[in-house]
Parts: structure tokens; sequence; C-alpha cells
């Protein structure tokens, strides 16, 4: 898909690897600091269920703390969505200077953003959010023992795993330096905050 002639008239010019590598470690930072604030929540709920370290706390204290865990998913799904809608940034690419841009150069709308970042995006499907999708595997297979369960949160561990490095083949095999989920979006990520 060519740039549309909106996106050069514009000005626009296409992000280069090098500032959507930065921006998407920026944002690991980010995404470090969010679940660093629910497993600290977690941790403080079971501590203060324990009647700090008295008692043994109860099982639901330790569900709580799952759950508390894997919200950070939504969460974060939600913060981005958010940002991606308002500035067409996520926090790094704020940072960097670039921002996403439909190939007509026009803003994203609610559905585009949304299905951005369900595409295989890293800043959804990241490593760090595998422990997340774990303990969301293992409390679902406690709640029903069902193997679709287990299968879809297996895939989406393995999709935190992958996410990745085919993000950066795919920027790397695109003149304009799109991920699978720009190309699947009909997006760019271009420079100019």
């Amino acid at each position: 898909m060519a740039v549309n002639s909106a996106v050069r008239a514009r000005g626009y010019r296409c992000a280069g690897l090098e500032a959507r590598v930065t921006a998407f470690i920026f944002d690991t930072i980010v995404l470090l600091a969010f679940a660093a604030v629910f497993v600290i929540v977690a941790l403080l709920q079971l501590l203060l269920r324990s009647d700090f370290g008295d008692v043994d706390p109860p099982d639901s204290a330790y569900y709580t703390a799952w759950l508390i865990i894997v919200a950070v998913i939504p969460f974060w799904l939600v913060f981005n969505l958010w940002l991606q809608l308002w500035r067409g940034q996520s926090v790094g690419k704020y940072i960097i200077g670039i921002r996403v841009v439909r190939t007509d150069g026009r803003a994203l709308g609610a559905f585009g953003a949304f299905w951005r970042l369900l595409l295989l995006n890293p800043l959804l499907f990241h490593p760090i959010l595998m422990l997340p999708w774990a303990l969301l595997a293992v409390f679902s297979f406690s709640l029903t023992v069902n193997a679709i369960v287990l299968i879809l949160a297996g895939t989406l561990m393995v999709l935190s795993l992958v996410a990745t490095p085919i993000a950066l083949v795919a920027v790397l095999s695109d003149g304009q330096r799109r991920a699978l989920h720009d190309r699947i979006v009909g997006t760019l990520v271009v420079q100019g905050g």
C-alpha cells in the first residue's frame, strides 16, 4: 500500500526503525511501572489479609492477587487505546516524536485503534505481559477444566513471545517501516508528534 498523497501533502515522513525501537523501549519502561504497581497492590492485599504475616491468608486472597495482576492487561489495553485516540501515540511515541496516522493522513478512529492494538501489536502482546497471561490461564483453568480455555490462554502467552520479533521482521521488510498490525489496519508511523 503506497503512501497516499494526503500523507505526503501534510509533510509526513515515515518513522525509521531506530525511532520505533526506541519508542518501544520507553513503552516497555512504562509497562514495567504499571505492572509493578499492580503486583505491589496484589502483594499488599495479601499482606493485609494475612494480618501482616501472622496468619495464612485465605484462598480468596490468592485469587484476588491473581486477578489484580491479570488486571494489568485490560488496563494497559484501555490506557493505550485512549492514548491512540487522543494523540495517535503511545507514551514512547510521544517521547520520541512519532505518531500513528492512517495511510490517507487522517487520525485513527476507535475501531482502527482498537484493532491495531489487538492484531499482534507488541505493545499489547509484550513479553512482560506473559506472566499475567499465564496467571489468567491458571486462574481460568482452576475455574473450569476446559481444554479450549487452556489453549486460548497458552496461545496468548506464545503471542507475547513472538509478537515483538514478528513486528521487527515486518518493519525491516517494509519500505515504509510498517509492522504487520500497521499493514492490516492501514496505518503508518510518521515523524512529528
